[in-house]
């Protein structure tokens, strides 16, 4: 039987925990994704586009970030995957900014649509560099 000291059962809860704000931003930037195939049949290009771009990124990143977490005993050498992940969603974000400023309309609503491609860019890229294992600091002797 085991019991609250076994490691397995310890390292499997920590897991869980640490899931949860993944599985979050993965329903999150999934439904993002959604609006912006809706809204890219209703012909609104400039939301559409970076809002399907960033919210399939940001599932996908979320996905691979709970899917990607190395075992405790695991060789790690070579490049770290989840950081890769991380750089490919800073970009889906930059081109996605970059997208939806070359697709806003002309007139009173391009400013409108910018600004809500960049705070969407903005929480892509935050949620990136954000996300993942928290180093805790070294503790002090004494």
């Amino acid at each position: 039987m085991a019991d609250g000291n076994d490691p397995a059962v310890n390292r499997t809860r920590r897991v869980g925990r640490g899931a949860l704000p993944h599985l979050l931003a993965m329903v999150v930037f999934g439904l993002l994704a959604w609006s912006g195939g809706s809204m890219l049949r209703q012909g609104v290009d400039g939301l559409a586009v970076p809002s399907l771009m960033i919210g399939a990124a940001g599932a996908v990143g979320a996905l691979l970030m709970v899917a990607g977490r190395p075992s405790p005993g695991a060789d790690r050498s070579g490049p770290d995957p989840l950081q890769l992940v991380r750089v490919a969603m800073v970009l889906v974000a930059v081109t996605a900014l970059v997208t939806g400023t070359a697709l806003a309309p002309d007139g009173m609503d391009r400013g409108f649509v910018i600004s809500v491609d960049a705070v969407l860019a903005g929480a892509l890229a935050s949620y990136a560099l954000l996300a993942g294992e928290q180093r805790r600091p070294a503790r002090l002797p004494g």
